[in-house]
């Protein structure tokens, strides 16, 4: 569509819908004499319509090529979003800051739920009090405090981009009915999908405004512990750790396994060694492990292998549910999901004529008479 858009042809617009110029083939041909008096100088007959003599077959919705120009045209729909975001002097093109609500979810409702304490007989999760002061013991915090201009905590720049943006306008019209060719097409394109934009990103701020409120609120005490853990972008209590990728705002959040043992088919032990299995924060939300690792599960030995799970759906947006949620999936296949007796995952365990090996396990095998620390 997108290359039809700048061909250079004309196109029709009746009700809302846009229509093609409808290219002679003989069975075409002969369908269009079918239709009983084609005589007026436009006349609707199903998907097809003529027009001063030329035939136009309906295509798709106006408003449904605005709502989906960014994966047809991405590049086109890039070049207008950075435009209007031009616009607001940057303000909201900027990277999020070091101390998000991703952070925030991973240390205050994701930490406590793999982090226990013991409380007599009892279990209980750490409540926020209990996650600063364990934090303030496992890091060294540096003798300074850090400002709140351009954390989290400085809502000034998002609020004056909101505004600029409310100013600019939103609406658009679709084009009146009739022939329009392919240059007015674009025209109306592009002021489209620049309205599209300013209403996406004032929802995106507003939400983001919101949150950031509702951060200031939760976590407005102890800041120097937060700042610092989110400057140094990873942290490891317990076994479970977050660490950030690159320079993003996005983190692999991982919970360790420890040493575990698996049988094979014949009753053999085989010790596997401790890896970390993660979640990331972005999609496809799918449990991998960090290291260097084989597994049945696994396809190959290597690092950053997605974990082979039955029946399984991956969420489709990242929450502390669904985090845990697939941290316990991802760490429960690993170290129950292995059937010795129907052999399941990509290999066996034991040597097998009905596997091709590609990986040995032979190495993880434990002598009888060894004697192991397993969990």
């Amino acid at each position: 569509m997108r290359r039809l858009i700048e061909s250079g042809i004309d196109f029709l617009v009746e009700s809302g819908f846009l229509y093609l110029p409808l290219l002679y083939d003989p069975d075409i041909e002969r369908e269009i004499q079918s239709i009983p008096d084609p005589t007026e100088s436009q006349e609707r007959t199903g998907s097809v319509i003529l027009n001063k003599g030329q035939h136009f077959v309906k295509s798709l919705s106006l408003h449904s090529l605005v709502a989906n120009y960014e994966r047809i045209g991405k590049d086109s729909y890039d070049q207008v979003r950075s435009a209007v975001l031009r616009q607001v002097a940057g303000s909201i093109d900027r990277g999020e800051t070091s101390l998000s609500w991703k952070l925030i979810t991973i240390i205050f409702q994701i930490m406590p739920y793999f982090i226990k304490k013991n409380r007599g007989l009892e279990r209980g999760k750490f409540n926020k009090e209990d996650i600063l002061k364990l934090i303030a013991e496992k890091v060294d915090l540096p003798p300074r405090e850090y400002e709140r201009t351009n954390t989290v905590f400085d809502l000034k720049p998002l609020q004056e981009a909101l505004k600029v943006l409310e100013r600019l306008d939103s609406t658009f019209k679709p084009p009146t009915d009739g022939i329009i060719s392919s240059s007015e097409l674009r025209h109306w394109l592009q002021k489209a999908l620049k309205a599209q934009v300013v209403e996406k990103e004032r929802t995106r701020l507003r939400n983001e405004v919101r949150r950031r409120e509702q951060l200031i609120a939760t976590v407005d005490e102890d800041m120097d512990i937060l700042l610092y853990v989110a400057q140094k972008g990873s942290l490891e209590i317990n076994g479970f750790g977050f660490t950030r990728i690159g320079a993003s705002d996005d983190y692999l959040i991982y919970k360790r396994t420890g040493e575990y043992r698996l049988k094979d088919y014949y009753g053999r032990s085989y010790l596997f060694p401790d890896c970390r299995v993660a979640v990331p924060t972005f999609s496809p939300f799918k449990p991998v492990v960090m290291e260097k690792y084989k597994h049945p599960f696994l396809y190959a030995h290597d690092s950053g292998q997605e974990i082979c799970l039955h029946g399984f759906y991956p969420p489709q947006q990242f929450s502390a549910e669904n985090a845990i949620h697939l941290l316990e999936e991802g760490i429960n296949a690993l170290l129950y999901g292995y059937d010795a007796r129907r052999r399941n995952g990509y290999h066996s365990l034991d040597r097998t004529r009905e596997y091709v090996r590609t990986v040995e396990f032979d190495d993880y095998r434990i002598s009888p008479g060894e004697q192991t620390s397993l969990r």
